[in-house]
């Protein structure tokens, strides 16, 4: 991470510009944080000592389906819960949040914690919440379709087209889903753990976020589901077993193709290395 005073990391990412009128002095310095693909986010620090983190917009954010605003609405929703940065200040070139001081628990989180945090915001009052459900086929056709044909697409081409379709499945009452709840996404601090990084955050299919943190976390999914359940007082767990083995391949085919488009978008080998392992596993199983 490189600190660096406010003058140079506007010349160095213009989107901080923005905030010049926000901020009444200049801000003391600009701190590059280390995180995911999707861009390249600070650290600010004000003259007066307050911290926030700075969120843009790019061609990345748009090509990943990432809204800004999307996410400035769910903080702002779940902001009296204590369980999320609170939104600051939101403009065309990003959004501004909330530094949460602690320690990062990338490293060595029980899962135990992982699940009770995600029952947490499955938990969270969404009747207020003004945007529209997920729409699993609409994102897995739009990273299809911003994807270059050479990439060498033919490999990949029969596990999308296989799995881009919901899976048919009883219902269950939608929650509010983060879509990339493991440790690296989470902050021990005094008030008690703390969820950072929600700009893929939806109402969805909870099962389907299951699903996906069981995947990222690498845990056994009947143990994980049967824990859940337990946690949140569902009876049916069967039914969730179920779902949540229904989602999982279709889970791994959105994450194969998020790597397929970070890597068309960043060039990174790990990302295509990444999907190339999703592949694999998912042509293993349906063979």
């Amino acid at each position: 991470m490189a600190i660096m005073a406010w003058h140079e990391a506007c010349q160095l990412d213009t989107s901080l510009r923005s905030l010049d009128h926000f901020f009444s002095l200049a801000p003391e310095y600009a701190q590059t944080l280390i995180g995911g693909l999707t861009n390249r986010c600070w650290k600010v620090k004000t003259q007066g000592g307050d911290c926030f983190v700075w969120r843009p917009s790019t061609h990345i954010t748009k090509a990943l389906s990432i809204s800004r605003f999307h996410e400035q609405q769910i903080l702002s929703l779940i902001q009296d819960t204590n369980i999320a940065p609170k939104p600051i200040y939101l403009n065309e070139h990003g959004l501004l949040v909330e530094w949460i001081e602690g320690e990062s628990l990338a490293d060595g989180l029980p899962f135990e914690s992982i699940l009770r945090t995600l029952v947490k915001i499955h938990n969270l009052d969404i009747t207020k919440v003004p945007i529209a459900p997920f729409n699993f086929t609409a994102r897995v056709d739009h990273y299809w379709m911003v994807l270059r044909e050479d990439l060498q697409l033919d490999e990949y081409r029969d596990l999308y087209q296989q799995w881009r379709s919901v899976p048919s499945i009883d219902n269950v009452t939608h929650s509010l889903c983060h879509f990339d709840l493991a440790g690296y996404n989470m902050v021990k601090h005094p008030e008690g753990i703390k969820v950072i990084d929600w700009e893929y955050a939806c109402i969805s299919d909870p099962r389907l976020d299951l699903a996906m943190t069981i995947g990222v976390t690498g845990e056994k999914p009947l143990e994980s589901v049967y824990r859940y359940c337990q946690l949140r007082n569902i009876e049916n767990v069967d039914d969730w077993v179920t779902g949540v083995m229904a989602w999982k391949p279709r889970a791994e085919v959105l994450a194969m193709l998020w790597y397929l488009l970070a890597h068309q978008l960043k060039g990174h080998d790990k990302y295509l290395e990444e999907a190339q392992t999703l592949c694999y596993s998912l042509t293993s199983q349906s063979s």
